[in-house]
């Protein structure tokens, strides 16, 4: 530590100070300076204190152990626990006080009763507590935020994906994103991009699908040709990202000729790649080049269809509804059985699917409530499920009337509360629905 020194001062005094505990003490351990509450640790007044020899407290009990001799001795800051008459204990540190020839001509010490120290400790545990709920506050706030430019993650599956690119984003290693056609893997892909330190440079895009194999090698790395000088995919994307969509859809020959090319321009560029299939299962069934999936296959994240995540289905759903009658200026809600009724389809179209229909319901409704009646034909799985199959062969027309009218009576009753609003449903009136119904015992 710094030496401290003192000029000569050895005036008896008691410091002007009730807040400190504060003493004093010269060369020969006698006490010239206290501060008021200094006594009253020990059960003295401060003027008890003043002039005595630090050396006779202890040998009192007073002062267990004493630190002037031990700040003396050692000729630096010292900390210990002193003991006192009445069992309770002190935190005392002294400090020494050189002259001009480096010896200790005077000894500072302050204490705290170890009480105190309690006190302030749980005052910090408390404070370590709150930061701590601050800091579940800001990953929560991290997981909401993760909602970017329409893109939902709600669900636990997909806040584990966005968790995942956003440790990947920073890093200059190849993720590859795997799903079903819709889930958002080209806006997750852009993400990546945004996230990372090349995000100033190109976002570079490739459909695999669209690109012949005949001309896949020229696409991908230019043409030196002085007619044509085509600058290829991978030149684009230097010092920015190359997103290969549909890798699978590569015939071998075409995974043979990416191989190559991604091997003589590593490192130029952040790479992602995507595939509906599962990859692994591509690579079982020697349907992918297993040296290309190890390049293309380091950091894996697989996106869940829609109906595996109702959270994010059911957010996308009012989000899509709300962004589509804003944009047409049309008053629209969902009525609480279409909700109901989508959020069981199967929407294999995933997100895409999702948007062309709400586009759809919200421009085609011509009342502010959208119900199951405008849903189409082919979305409406419980009317469907109800009537079909019929069993038409050597059955009468009356017959396979009935049949139909009775499944028809059966549907309607599933979904209404009364034979007046079954009649309502159907058009026809409320005693013909009692009739047909007791007509089938319904």
């Amino acid at each position: 530590m710094v030496n401290l020194y003192l000029l000569p001062n050895a005036k008896e005094e008691v410091i002007d100070s009730y807040d400190e505990d504060i003493i004093v003490t010269n060369r020969d351990g006698k006490i010239i300076k206290a501060t008021h509450i200094s006594g009253k640790q020990y059960g003295l007044s401060a003027e008890d204190l003043i002039g005595q020899s630090v050396y006779e407290l202890e040998k009192q009990g007073v002062f267990s152990p004493a630190i002037t001799p031990l700040v003396q001795k050692q000729k630096k800051k010292v900390v210990l626990i002193q003991n006192k008459q009445n069992g309770r204990k002190v935190l005392i540190t002294g400090i020494p006080l050189f002259n001009e020839n480096h010896d200790v001509e005077f000894v500072v010490s302050y204490s705290y009763e170890v009480s105190e120290l309690l006190v302030l400790q749980d005052y910090l545990n408390e404070l370590e507590g709150e930061i701590s709920r601050v800091k579940g506050e800001l990953e929560t706030y991290r997981e909401k935020s993760f909602n970017f430019k329409g893109f939902v993650a709600e669900s636990k599956s997909m806040k584990q994906v966005m968790k995942a690119i956003k440790k990947a984003a920073p890093l200059k290693v190849p993720v590859h994103l795997q799903g079903e056609n819709g889930v958002g893997k080209s806006t997750l892909a852009k993400f990546i991009h945004k996230e990372s330190p090349w995000k100033d440079g190109p976002f570079i895009e490739v459909n695999c699908a669209a690109i012949p194999e005949a001309i896949l090698e020229q696409e991908l790395t230019g043409s030196q040709d002085k007619e044509s000088n085509k600058t290829g995919y991978l030149q684009l994307a230097e010092s920015g990202t190359l997103y290969l969509e549909g890798v699978d859809e590569l015939s071998h020959t075409s995974q043979s000729i990416l191989l190559k090319a991604l091997r003589k321009h590593k490192n130029k560029y952040r790479l992602i790649s995507s595939t509906e299939a599962d990859m692994y299962r591509l690579v079982e069934k020697n349907e992918f080049r297993e040296d290309l999936f190890y390049l293309l296959h380091v950091v894996p994240i697989q996106i869940k269809p829609l109906r595996e995540r109702p959270e994010d289905l059911s957010e996308i759903i009012l989000k899509s509804v709300e962004q589509y009658r804003t944009e047409y200026k049309l008053e629209r809600t969902l009525s609480k059985d279409i909700f109901q009724e989508l959020l069981h389809l199967e929407w294999k179209g995933n997100q895409l699917e999702v948007k062309n229909l709400m586009e759809r319901l919200v421009t085609e409704s011509e009342s502010a409530i959208i119900t199951k009646d405008n849903l189409p034909m082919n979305y409406r799985s419980s009317e469907k499920s109800e009537l079909d199959p019929l069993e038409i062969e050597g059955q009468t027309l009356s017959r396979i009337l009935e049949t139909v009218e009775e499944k028809v009576l059966i549907n309607a009753k599933k979904h209404c509360k009364t034979t007046t609003e079954m009649a309502k449903m159907l058009g026809i009136s409320q005693p013909s629905v009692v009739r047909k119904l007791k007509k089938y015992s319904i």
